[in-house]
């Protein structure tokens, strides 16, 4: 798909970053270059910070025939051990400042990038474009263990790309169109950066890292870039809202914001800024073990979205189902757990057949391949599915379910609030209750009583929480989500 487009617009701009840029065929030279340097490579770690020469390893490696593991610099050096040596890769891609923080397991090659990007006028490249059958794995990419060991989750081409396919075909994106990189290649909507904006002859933005962590810099370099489209996180996105608002900037070239990963809430300010710029935005559903499986494309006035928009339907040729214990579909408006069918199920977790078979199934009578993804989830009467929280993590306080979404939308509505999340605190006693982490605006000051008060007047008794944390920022994990372990630490012992 994407040398189609390098065929078809060679002139055009691929890649661009601060320093640079490539155009789509000084990209496939750059890729079959470093294609014929891995020559038969079978699986290829890519330990690298946000670069170019990290975008092109990524197709030089599956244009070879090959599969990709992402290494995140930013993790512990015991952490990079184990993912490299547990996923067997036989050489380490790497740029070359970045090559002793990791230990190298015998049999693994170390192959360094920094020339990737010279001298792109050579002639007599090896042919581009290798065969991969829809069964062949892609990438590997490790995901958090509950036994404390990262778990390599095993994705093959076919569902890669099914999902591209589907991606291309439900956006706009075409030649002209910047779509900002922003993920982490550790984590899998950077597939759908990469390779929905090659697949349809737009160019990929790099952004640095410093930039990518300041909401304020984000929004400025979405506006000054010209950025028509971003994959953003809900927290990353509300952030880069708030400071929209309060800068009164709303880039204009925005069209499309697509966003998963955590709980779409649809507040004021939200609707404000998607009112100014324009844009779309959908609201994707998927897990690590399948990458994304359902999508809801908000359109049309903003001040007539929900609050909370649902996850919608599924994707071309997957299957999503709210199932019981037995796996067998609930009733429409019944809770159940979200089961994901067909081919966008990966093989499993690498070396791990134990957590494979819990999590990895089929279909009673159809044999279709299916993942239990632990979460929560009813069918709507118009067919979408309401996301309802993890399985692990359902809230009840004082009997009565609790919404943790309807809280922090309305905290977020409060004075001086610039985002919230709520979590549950347990008590000495065995008893849930309520916390409240709220992100100041930038030179206010927040009273725990204003934020009690607001919220009494708008929500049942057993909705208010007990605790009130206020932060200046979230932390966060390596993967772009908040650390909830972290805002834990910060409340008092009950």
């Amino acid at each position: 798909m994407v040398a189609a487009q390098a065929q078809k617009h060679p002139d055009a701009v691929a890649l661009r970053w601060p320093d640079g840029e490539l155009s789509y065929r000084d990209l496939q030279t750059a890729i079959q270059r470093l294609a014929g340097h891995l020559a038969g490579t079978t699986r290829a770690a890519l330990f690298n910070d946000r670069s170019p020469e990290l975008a092109i390893a990524v197709l030089a490696v599956l244009s070879g025939g090959g599969s990709y593991v992402p290494l995140d610099n930013t993790y512990p050096r015991g952490r990079l051990d184990y993912m490299l040596a547990d996923s067997g890769a036989d050489r380490l891609l790497c740029r070359a400042h970045l090559a002793n923080l990791i230990t190298i397991p015998d049999g693994c090659e170390l192959e360094i990038l920094d020339p990737v990007l010279d001298d792109l006028h050579a002639s007599d490249l090896p042919e581009w474009g290798a065969k991969s059958a829809p069964e062949d794995l892609a990438y590997i990419s490790y995901t958090s263990g509950s036994t404390g060991r990262p778990k390599g989750v095993a994705m093959p081409h076919g569902a890669l790309a099914n999902l591209n396919s589907w991606q291309v075909a439900n956006s706009g994106s075409t030649v002209g169109w910047n779509t900002l990189q922003l993920w982490p290649l550790s984590v899998d909507v950077s597939f759908q950066e990469i390779f929905g904006t090659w697949s349809s002859g737009g160019t990929l933005v790099l952004i640095e890292e410093d930039v990518r962590q300041d909401p304020r810099k984000l929004l400025a370099y979405i506006d000054e870039q010209q950025i028509h489209r971003a994959f953003l996180p809900f927290v990353s996105l509300h952030q880069v809202i708030e400071a929209a608002v309060q800068q009164d900037r709303y880039p204009a070239s925005l069209r499309e914001i697509i966003t998963a990963g955590e709980q779409l809430q649809i507040g004021d300010s939200v609707r404000k800024f998607f009112t100014c710029t324009g844009a779309t935005l959908e609201n994707q559903y998927g897990t690590t073990e399948t990458h994304v499986v359902t999508a809801e494309k908000l359109v049309g006035d903003p001040a007539a979205w929900p609050v909370l928009p649902s996850i919608g339907t599924a994707i071309t040729n997957t299957v999503v189902k709210i199932v019981d214990g037995d796996m067998q579909p609930v009733s429409a408006g019944e809770v159940g757990e979200i089961c994901i069918g067909g081919i966008a199920v990966a093989d499993g977790y690498l070396n791990r057949p134990e957590l494979t078979a819990e999590r990895f199934r089929v279909w009673p009578g159809p044999n279709i391949p299916a993942y239990l993804t632990g979460d929560f989830g009813r069918l709507l009467p118009d067919g979408k599915i309401e996301f309802l929280g993890r399985r692990d993590t359902q809230v009840k306080i004082n009997g009565s379910r609790v919404e943790l979404g309807e809280v922090e939308s309305q905290l977020r509505e409060l004075p001086g609030v610039s985002d919230a999340l709520v979590t549950v605190h347990p008590t000495a006693s065995g008893q849930n209750v309520l916390a409240a982490h709220c992100v100041r605006i930038p030179g206010t000051e927040i009273e725990e009583s204003v934020l009690r008060d607001g919220l009494s007047q708008v929500l049942p008794r057993h909705m208010v929480p007990a605790h009130y944390v206020v932060l200046d920022a979230f932390p966060f994990t390596p993967t772009g989500k908040v650390d909830r372990a972290a805002l834990a630490q910060a409340l008092p012992t009950v």
